[in-house]
């Protein structure tokens, strides 16, 4: 009998856009709107009821929080991993910038997968795998 759940691909790249974008427009903004948007560094609060750009810094660690849960469950997990980027990431709406000057669609600049499965899918004894992976696509 196969498992009901499979291991699931989706790209990064994608829910990431969405995640970020919400209904934000297609179109950068002007060169000149985007230097007068302030610069808010991972770890500081931003402004409230404004718009701007997210600096997550090289080297610097950067939370993820991951959980397992749900009715199915009689007992879940939390933990709270930490990842560092190898360079600076500029962030705003759909659009990312290693230099906070040239922007580019995130989706062409990051790509990735995320992978989901069950224990013992494979042998029967192996761990359940939730795995997400980020790469930077060609010439970045």
């Amino acid at each position: 009998m196969k498992p009901l759940l499979h291991t699931l691909a989706v790209s990064a790249a994608a829910l990431a856009a969405l995640s970020l974008s919400g209904c934000a427009s297609l179109v950068l903004p002007s060169a000149d709107t985007m230097a007068k948007l302030p610069v808010v560094r991972f770890g500081e609060q931003a402004p409230a009821h404004q718009e701007y750009v997210l600096l997550l810094p090289a080297n610097t660690p950067l939370p993820i929080d991951t959980s397992v849960e749900g009715s199915l469950l009689a007992q879940g997990a939390k933990t709270q991993l930490t990842v560092t980027l190898k360079k600076n990431l500029y962030i705003y709406k759909r659009w990312v910038s290693f230099d906070d000057k040239t922007w580019m669609p995130g989706q062409d600049v990051i790509d990735g997968k995320f992978r989901i499965t069950i224990p013992g899918e494979k042998t029967g004894t192996d761990p359940g795998v939730m795995k997400a992976e980020f790469n930077l696509k060609a010439d970045h």
